[in-house]
């Protein structure tokens, strides 16, 4: 611990400064999986700082998954005294467990992963210096180099969440032995911390007369304020006993129709409560000395972030948890144009012939609309009306484009037009209605003038 100078003279102890942290700029990847030349997923926001938000997109096995996988691979743990286990960066640190299937099938027999880092205290911080990480495997081996001191650079806390998010029992007063930060990007079979026994367990503590209960109040009002603020529509939450001779305390959760426990609320609200408060308790117990744990650096890996979340929720989640966790850098996958919409940095996998190219180029659609999102390169949808339509309006212009119609063809455009019906016109129910009555305005009005509006 630093010492420094007293106002009366004497050294007082000074805490030493927490060392810069690492985020992500940029993933390299070749010969993976279904990545075969060389690719770069971009994960900066143009200014040479890592982006807060970068969202995936790509139709199915295109190896969105993949990528965020093998993002994980940069933080090593290591076993320590006393049966810990120490995450670092390692100028050459052996891993023994490889992903399956790694290597492209038919390909090299080795592959190649690079990472550059952004190292500060911040993640929007100006100063900071970039750090390349490579990984080469070869033959069952796993090599990782780099050029960095592990006592100067500490880790952010890295969690990743698979599209199996799971809800489990954990008791936090002792010790689980599959606990794993991100072992739900690999496996269907990890469970993530419940929320509701992490709430229990922070009442807990915060009431029984102990050395941290003043800690322990302030982290469970923090963990509440956190899950009314990410729960769209809950207003309160609170503790409930139990009863009997064998109690069995519960906490409930404050919805427009009432009090509903945790297990009763909608699958949204439970698998998005899940994962996000099973990060938030990581986050305590990474920085444990922090007024607040959430506003401190980490990197969190979603797989299928709009997973059971309604549009409007797909649509503000992001801002909620920037607002919530403004340290954090957020990497996930989607298939949701309203989650598109809403991101500052979007890559796109597309494949080309055998292989899976990653598109960081892609329009600037932060103005669009949706179904103008949707028939966008980002999702190569021909039409945002319906198929059956989207097939008679086809048809219909195939006509339309004739150079002379025949009574038949005027016939069939009858036919066309009578199953297509009104199509609806502006992008808002108000605005539909207003072109309605214009459109039907203008109707009375050529009627009296003798014409029709073709």
């Amino acid at each position: 611990m630093a010492k420094t100078p007293s106002k009366n003279g004497h050294a007082s102890a000074k805490p030493a400064e927490r060392p810069p942290t690492a985020y992500f700029l940029s993933l390299e990847v070749e010969n993976v999986r279904c990545f075969g030349p060389k690719q770069k997923l971009d994960l900066s926001d143009g200014n040479g700082k890592p982006a807060p938000w970068t969202i995936i997109l790509g139709v199915n096995g295109t190896g969105k998954t993949t990528l965020l996988q093998l993002l994980t691979m940069f933080e090593i743990e290591v076993s320590g005294g006393g049966g810990k286990r120490t995450r670092i960066y390692s100028p050459a640190a052996f891993v023994n467990e490889i992903p399956d299937g790694l290597l492209r099938t038919g390909g090299k027999k080795s592959c190649e992963i690079r990472a550059t880092h952004f190292i500060s205290h911040q993640l929007k911080q100006a100063s900071s210096t970039r750090l390349d990480f490579d990984i080469e495997f070869l033959d069952e081996m796993v090599f990782q180099y780099s050029h960095v001191d592990s006592s100067t650079l500490d880790l952010p806390l890295c969690v990743g969440y698979g599209a199996g998010r799971r809800v489990g029992i954990l008791a936090f007063l002792e010790e689980v032995e599959e606990d794993s930060p991100r072992g739900t990007l690999f496996s269907d079979n990890f469970n993530l911390r419940s929320p509701e026994e992490w709430l229990l367990y922070l009442d807990y503590t915060s009431a029984k007369k102990s050395n941290v209960q003043e800690q322990q109040s302030i982290r469970r009002d923090q963990a509440i304020n956190l899950l009314k603020q990410v729960l769209w529509e809950i207003s309160d939450i609170r503790f409930i006993p139990g009863e009997g001779v064998r109690p069995k305390p519960r906490v409930e959760f404050k919805t427009p129709y009432g009090w509903v426990p945790f297990r009763q609320l909608g699958y949204g609200y439970q698998s998005l409560a899940t994962w996000v408060a099973d990060f938030a308790s990581r986050m305590v117990e990474r920085y444990p000395e922090s007024k607040n744990p959430l506003e401190e650096p980490a990197v969190v890996l979603v797989d299928e972030i709009d997973l059971h979340l309604h549009p409007k929720w797909q649509r503000e989640l992001m801002d909620r948890l920037t607002n919530l966790f403004p340290n954090t850098q957020f990497i996930a996958t989607a298939h949701s144009p309203l989650i598109a919409q809403a991101a500052a940095n979007l890559a796109v996998l597309r494949r080309v012939g055998d292989h899976v190219i990653i598109d960081n180029d892609v329009e600037y659609i932060r103005n669009w609309r949706v179904d103008q999102i949707l028939t966008s390169d980002l999702f190569g949808l021909d039409s945002a009306r319906p198929p059956h339509i989207a097939k008679l309006l086809a048809e219909r212009d195939a006509i339309l484009g004739k150079a002379k119609l025949t009574k038949a063809d005027e016939k069939e455009l009858k036919r066309l037009e009578a199953e297509i019906g009104e199509l609806p016109v502006g992008e808002s129910k108000q605005q539909r209605q207003e072109m309605d009555r214009i459109t039907k305005a203008l109707d009375r009005l050529l009627e009296k003038e003798g014409l029709k509006l073709e």
